[in-house]
């Protein structure tokens, strides 16, 4: 998972906590099997160190709350809406994209549809001059089928995203064992 890039998306929605960031991650990007909140935390970091968010205060128990910098909101924003997308990506990554940049704004997903849509518009699938080759444009054929598909599905649906952070903390250390 794009995970650098989810939580920059995510984090268009104001300040939020590290365990907070990984549970919105979870919840709107369902299809990912479950991120490790090490994973955050870490990448938490590195953004931090590259400029891209930084510490906005403290919650009420002390957790240290993470926000955009302007360079990171930019950079939100251009994933959000696949201006940096030069080619169809891989499949878990056109969903990571989708499904957060639905989850986060409309606008945007309106953005990034029209650009995946454009991409798929004018991706070729390749010459055949051998078996293995006609099989890969086969691949490559029906994947962009896929992605038109679902594309439509998303389309069709109307993009409601959720305004803000869920309403429920997410729960602090390990779970308590039966």
């Amino acid at each position: 998972m794009a995970v650098r890039e989810a939580l920059l998306g995510i984090l268009t929605l104001g300040p939020a906590y590290g365990l907070q960031l990984h549970a919105e991650l979870g919840a709107r990007a369902p299809h990912r099997a479950r991120t490790n909140v090490g994973q955050v935390y870490g990448t938490l970091d590195r953004l931090s160190t590259a400029g891209l968010v930084a510490h906005k205060g403290l919650t009420e128990d002390g957790l240290p709350l993470y926000v955009l910098t302007e360079a990171g909101a930019a950079e939100a924003v251009a994933w959000l809406e696949g201006s940096s997308l030069s080619a169809l990506p891989e499949w878990a990554d056109v969903q990571d994209v989708v499904l957060i940049s639905s989850s986060v704004s409309a606008l945007h997903a309106t953005e990034l549809l029209g650009k995946l849509n454009e991409l798929l518009e004018n991706s070729s699938t390749g010459i055949a001059d051998t078996p293995a080759q006609l099989l890969n444009t086969q691949a490559n054929m029906r994947y962009r089928e896929a992605v038109s598909s679902w594309l439509a599905d998303v389309q069709a649906a109307v993009i409601q995203p959720q305004p803000g952070y869920a309403i429920g903390r997410p729960k602090r250390g390990r779970p308590a064992k039966a």
